[in-house]
């Protein structure tokens, strides 16, 4: 049997705020579960984080009833459910769960634990750990894991790079490494990424994408495939009317070569876009390398692709990616409800 969300019901605000999670928090994002899961003791917990959830958008604030009845009208009532609250039609006494019509809906487990459980994922926390603490089964927690990757990489999709008087660079990894020095790891690069950088936003926003190889092809048609890949992820992934600035190993033509850039740079400048600018994107490369080492190569490059576009979508947002997230869970998934501007402290 899950457990619920009672297991939290006598909390005082002073337990609350002694909070003790297994993976590590922002403090914004800390800040908003704690007033979500805040209770003074007037109501039970459920009551008061259903109040607050519809407040926030994130559950309905209102609902139809299907039976569509002359004497029809819906409201919410405490109930024996492991929500405490349901809808009941007042006219034909029809009941539905309080979670119709939002993320919530389905889920096998309380509120409470998908709101916990967003957390660890806005937090990139070990799903397993958070699983555990949080006392949710292992395929649920990969259910709401998933939802919430679908989620940021549709998101992710919405946007391109660059823009009039932008400059987006690109290299290819491992070889901008391999470059400067020989792969003397344990575990070898088995996927080459195409890294885009927009130079106009502070942190810097990235698409990585997973090139395909066909070893089976000689090196020219090779080649000509690599071509053709990174030349389609430019159409797709920059705005038209970018400056494409191509990395040494990126064998595009009609595109400024960074050398060229580089001599209207002064030297800090210059250790900047050659260096600096990729440190998040090949710190997230290399860590994909990890998915590599459980999954054969033609199958681990759809994973690694995953991962790479829901790390670069929390990379995104700093401290509030809790509250952002929140927002866009409201916006993709809850029916008939206006959001209203729930303002919780920070």
């Amino acid at each position: 049997m899950e457990a619920d969300s009672t297991t939290y019901e006598t909390n005082p605000k002073s337990q609350i705020n002694e909070i003790d999670l297994p993976f590590n928090t922002n403090r914004g994002n800390l800040n908003l579960y704690k007033e979500l899961i805040s209770c003074d003791g007037a109501c039970n917990l459920e009551s008061n984080l259903i109040g607050k959830l519809q407040s926030f958008g994130l559950l309905p604030s209102n609902i139809t009833c299907p039976t569509d009845g002359e004497n029809c009208k819906v409201i919410c009532k405490s109930a024996r459910v492991i929500d405490r609250v349901q809808w009941l039609c007042e006219g034909c006494s029809r009941k539905q769960p309080i979670r119709t019509g939002s993320f919530f809906f389905k889920l096998q487990c309380s509120i409470l634990q998908t709101l916990q459980l967003i957390l660890a994922w806005c937090e990139d926390a070990d799903i397993t750990t958070a699983a555990q603490y949080f006392d949710i089964k292992p395929r649920i927690a990969t259910s709401i894991y998933d939802k919430l990757d679908d989620l940021a990489i549709k998101e992710l999709k919405k946007t391109k790079l660059g823009g009039e008087n932008s400059a987006v660079l690109s290299e290819i990894y491992p070889d901008c490494l391999n470059r400067l020095s020989p792969d003397t790891t344990d575990q070898p690069h088995v996927h080459r990424i195409l890294m885009l950088a927009d130079t106009k936003h502070i942190p810097t926003h990235y698409k990585l994408h997973v090139i395909r190889d066909d070893l089976k092809k000689p090196q020219s048609k090779q080649d000509q495939l690599l071509r053709e890949q990174i030349e389609q992820v430019l159409r797709s992934e920059t705005d038209g009317q970018s400056m494409l600035v191509m990395g040494n190993n990126v064998p595009i033509d009609g595109t400024i070569p960074l050398q060229q850039l580089m001599q209207h740079c002064d030297v800090d400048m210059q250790h900047f876009l050659t260096s600096r600018i990729w440190t998040q994107a090949l710190t997230l490369c290399s860590a994909s390398r990890d998915i590599c080492a459980r999954a054969p190569s033609h199958i681990c490059a759809v994973a690694v692709q995953r991962y790479l576009d829901t790390a670069l979508y929390r990379l995104r947002y700093g401290d509030g990616f809790y509250t952002h997230m929140l927002r866009i869970i409201s916006n993709e998934f809850t029916q008939n409800a206006t959001t209203a501007e729930a303002v919780f402290s920070q």
